[in-house]
């Protein structure tokens, strides 16, 4: 991983229920690695620069 990817990996937002709710910087680093992490592994046409999951129960 690049150091512009260690980057954008640190810039993670979550909302429950519309909340946005804080993170802390350990919690921030796990969960936006990991997603860079398994999105750059998919065979894809070009490079993410910015990642969007939406989950809905």
């Amino acid at each position: 991983m690049t150091d512009e990817e260690k980057e954008k990996a640190r810039s993670i937002k979550i909302k429950v229920n519309g909340k946005e709710i804080s993170l802390n910087p350990f919690t921030t680093h796990i969960l936006g690695n990991t997603i860079w992490a398994m999105v750059s592994s998919l065979k894809l046409e070009e490079k993410p620069n910015r990642i969007e999951i939406e989950l809905s129960q």
